[in-house]
């Protein structure tokens, strides 16, 4: 089985290098993009295949509510995961609105993104059948 290709879009650095640290580590997935703001990530998306987009809400130049609805504009079958280190449940409400499928807090996001992952892609590919 092929990794699953995740493009992570995080203005945090530090976060996103972690965060990288952890998928790669994992050896199920490989992060093919990496950027720090919604700009980006719509460029990045469109250039190359991913089969997950983990996206932070709040980013410089473009956030990621509007980087969502161009990504899903441009391809309907992404699939796009929700982070933020914010409560903000209006924030969260919008983005699952614009189409992200999960919504994940950064202080959670070790414990649950392999997980919400691996679930997402294995009900996309039962869809598939």
């Amino acid at each position: 089985m092929s990794a699953i290709r995740v493009l992570l879009a995080d203005d945090d650095d530090r976060f996103a290098a972690a965060l990288t640290t952890l998928l790669e580590s994992d050896g199920r997935f490989e992060v093919v993009g990496r950027t720090c703001n919604g700009h980006e990530a719509v460029e990045l998306a469109s250039r190359q295949i991913q089969d997950v987009v983990l996206m932070d809400i709040e980013m410089p130049l473009m956030d990621g509510v509007d980087a969502t609805r161009l990504i899903l504009a441009a391809d309907s079958a992404a699939l796009v995961i929700a982070i933020s280190g914010s409560d903000y449940q209006e924030r969260a409400l919008e983005i699952r609105e614009a189409g992200a499928v999960d919504y994940l807090r950064k202080s959670r996001v070790a414990d649950e993104v392999v997980h919400a992952i691996l679930a997402l892609v294995a009900s996309r590919k039962a869809i598939d059948l």
